[in-house]
């Protein structure tokens, strides 16, 4: 998985690298990978358009033999196979997605990482970093929300890997950690060296020491400054900062480009005879409570997941629904339009 991480990290760096924003090299990334996953989804609607073409004939058989389940197996697989249908069609895109999504989480954190551990000691030597805003988005590597500074903060710090400090560490020149060093109260080799030599043992003590010499600074004091301080929600004190990173817009967006994923996905589209039936069929009624579930669920999962992760994750995670959610509504009108759903053969 970390080799792919790192090839994703690397188109994605390289399109920086020539659009110069973050946000936009986001947005062309994320629809290149829906572009090459196309003929997956192309295959896997026309599977779905199948399937619900042939929900007659399924509850015709399941009103038929419906007291004999294996009866009903056998009767329903002699329908696929007459059909050329296979119930696994519309795996293999699922199969792809949740990998996709956890490589691209991983490449992202990974930057974001580093470029918050270099934002915290640019803060430190005095300066102020230019940060990687996109439209709203002051800063693209914290969360979309007014609950999350602009800067990185001790929480968004403390659960940064050593490897990162250390890496971050030793890349800098000998000018930039003498400047970083010399705004550090009491600084010892034993905090940090120009090596970037640090253990996880020492890690908690060094990010704290870290973070007390960055509020030192003016800008940094700014950045941090609140205009209400814990707002108990049972289940979290929250804080509003002065200068938020943003406006929860993206987070927002995830959940509703998640609800037109929904409805373009087929999960919330039951044949009108299947609802009749469905107190006659506890197959039925299980299939109909798991698609409801699954409706309320993911829109509330990608709530959280963007939330709670970088903004530049959550662009990505609504790109990726808005172009999923056109692409799905078109190729289904293409085949729906090509192929009437009438034209299915009759079960014998």
């Amino acid at each position: 998985m970390a080799f792919f991480t790192q090839i994703f990290r690397s188109v994605l760096e390289w399109l920086y690298s020539w659009m110069r924003d973050y946000g936009w090299a986001t947005i062309v990334f994320t629809i290149l990978m829906r572009m090459i996953m196309l003929p997956l989804d192309i295959k896997n609607r026309k599977g779905m358009i199948k399937m619900q073409a042939m929900q007659p004939k399924i509850a015709e058989l399941q009103r038929k033999y419906g007291n004999d389940q294996q009866k009903l197996q056998q009767k329903q697989m002699q329908l696929f196979r007459e059909e050329h249908y296979s119930p696994l069609s519309g795996c293999l895109p699922l199969l792809l997605t949740w990998p996709i999504f956890i490589v691209m989480l991983g490449a992202m954190r990974d930057i974001s990482n580093e470029l918050l551990v270099k934002q915290l000691f640019t803060y430190i030597s005095g300066e102020t970093p230019m940060h990687d805003s996109w439209l709203w988005v002051k800063n693209l590597w914290i969360a979309d929300s007014p609950f999350s500074a602009v800067v990185p903060t001790l929480e968004s710090l403390r659960v940064i890997p050593e490897g990162i400090w250390t890496k971050v560490v030793a890349s800098l020149s000998p000018e930039q950690f003498s400047a970083l060093i010399a705004n550090i109260p009491n600084y010892t080799e034993d905090l940090l060296t120009a090596a970037g030599g640090l253990s996880k043992e020492q890690l908690p003590n060094t990010i704290s020491t870290l973070v007390s010499a960055a509020q030192l600074q003016p800008a940094y004091m700014d950045a941090t400054e609140m205009l209400v301080k814990n707002i108990n929600l049972f289940i979290a004190n929250l804080n509003i900062f002065k200068h938020p990173n943003g406006y929860l817009i993206l987070p927002v967006l995830a959940i509703l480009s998640q609800l037109l994923m929904t409805k373009f996905s087929g999960m919330n589209q039951q044949p009108a005879q299947q609802g009749k039936d469905a107190k006659a069929n506890p197959q039925q009624q299980q299939s109909e409570s798991m698609n409801k579930f699954m409706k309320y669920f993911f829109p509330i999962f990608t709530g959280w997941i963007c939330l709670t992760s970088s903004a530049s994750f959550a662009l990505y995670w609504v790109t990726s629904n808005i172009v999923a959610g056109i692409s799905n509504y078109a190729i289904t009108k293409y085949y729906e339009n090509k192929q009437p759903a009438t034209a299915v053969s009759e079960v014998k």
